[in-house]
């Protein structure tokens, strides 16, 4: 069978069971099988035994369940609800205050969620009802918190990260360090835009004295999950601890703070582990199958043709950047980021690597692509659980709201190929 033939067959099977609404992770696992088998026959799927069995006991993909389950028992025991009033004592003085709260509850609880769809949840679910109930405009608060919430798969830990750095064989603290600040450009371009607007659009956002006083001591609760960033990142960064060391380390302060808020029980426990497994095991079976798919696409021959095509079509490096970032967008309204990275890279990589990019800095905006996903519809994750939490809001409220962020987001996209040293110097600067 040519390899033409072998590529269309792929391409439209794998379109087939995408649209009928198959799920991607069984999509990509029968593709894979279905590409071995016409290429190498029986004899190719005997590789099947070992690319389930490497994938499945990688010692670097135990961060993802660790950091998952760090965020789920900030979320369940009720500790982000109280680090979240504890912002809002710090920022609800701004006009416009609670919006600007969104976004840094958002920043600081993605890192230590890891979780894009976790932080937004976390933050929208405490946020919304006090932020409609005082007056502000409906499409403004819901485009916030979703595209706050991506900031949770930007600034580590980061699961995508975890993810990236496991395939392409890369430093997963390089990682994490290059995503920081990047993520705080983001989150503070995203607090300018909100200033700029509530300047336009006053009416937007109550008057700074209509809200409810505040307890200054409650911004005290800012700092115990603040300091469970520090911990975690810190040691990353100073070579003590390696990041899948530190996701146990973060899971375990985790514990120590819903301890200290006397709010860690057993319902809690259970439920932040069931939580993390369900999680864990739709993340896994993706990894799984799509290395399946990414192994049939190298034994028949099928990705070097593609790389070679694509060199030889005579794309300068920008140029084909520029396609890099069409199709992950395109991508990205149908597809989520972790089959994103799986369906694409084993392909796409060399030709990456061809035209000299840092991998480090690619990942950052890999991250970046993957983070527009989220807020695109259809098939924005965050655009869901932002309409799933919202009251009743029409899904095309939320999705308005959220569109200047695209737009915001690709203005970063631009910044980090103009100026690489915001994702590349603070890894140049670690430690070991």
């Amino acid at each position: 069978m040519t390899l033409e033939l072998l590529t269309l067959i792929l391409v439209v099977s794998l379109a087939v069971m995408l649209m009928a609404g198959q799920w991607t992770a069984f999509a990509l696992g029968i593709c894979g099988v279905l590409v071995l088998y016409l290429s190498k026959g029986m004899l190719g799927l005997t590789a099947l035994s070992s690319v389930v069995w490497n994938n499945a006991n990688s010692y670097i993909l135990i961060a993802v369940p660790m950091f998952l389950l760090m965020g789920e028992i900030i979320l369940r025991s009720g500790v982000s609800s109280y680090f979240y009033r504890g912002v809002v004592v710090l920022l609800g003085r701004l006009p416009g205050g609670l919006l600007h709260a969104n976004i840094a509850s958002c920043a600081v609880f993605s890192a230590v969620s890891g979780s894009s769809v976790a932080t937004a949840a976390t933050v929208g679910t405490v946020a919304i009802p006090e932020m409609l109930s005082r007056g502000y405009e409906p499409k403004t608060v819901f485009g916030s918190l979703a595209a706050g919430g991506t900031l949770g798969i930007l600034i580590p830990p980061s699961i995508v990260m975890v993810l990236y750095g496991a395939l392409v064989e890369e430093s997963i603290a390089r990682l994490f360090m290059a995503g920081v600040l990047p993520g705080l450009l983001m989150a503070g371009i995203f607090m300018v835009f909100i200033a700029v607007l509530l300047l336009l659009k006053p009416s937007y956002a109550p008057p700074r004295e209509a809200g409810k006083a505040r307890r200054i001591g409650e911004a005290v609760h800012v700092f115990p999950v603040l300091g469970l960033l520090v911990v975690v990142l810190g040691s990353i960064y100073s070579g003590i601890a390696t990041p899948t060391e530190a996701s146990a380390l973060g899971a375990a302060g985790a514990i120590v703070l819903a301890l200290g808020y006397r709010s860690f029980t057993r319902k809690v426990f259970t439920e932040s582990l069931m939580a993390t497994v369900k999680t864990t095991c739709m993340v896994a079976l993706i990894i799984i199958c799509a290395q399946i798919l990414s192994t049939a696409l190298t034994y028949s021959g099928v990705s070097r043709t593609v790389s070679e095509w694509v060199m030889g079509l005579g794309l300068g490096k920008w140029q084909f950047f520029v396609a890099l970032v069409v199709l992950y967008l395109l991508l990205g309204c149908f597809v989520d980021g972790v089959s994103m990275i799986y369906m694409t890279l084993p392909v796409l990589l060399p030709v990456v690597k061809a035209f000299g990019f840092d991998l480090v800095w690619f990942g950052v905006i890999l991250t970046v692509l993957i983070e527009l996903g989220q807020i695109t519809p259809p098939v924005g994750l965050n655009l869901f659980t932002i309409h799933a939490i919202s009251g009743g809001a029409k899904f095309s409220a939320v999705a308005a709201g959220s569109a200047p962020y695209v737009a915001l987001m690709l203005l970063v996209i631009l910044m980090l190929c103009l100026w690489p040293e915001i994702a590349l110097w603070l890894p140049t600067t670690m430690r070991g």
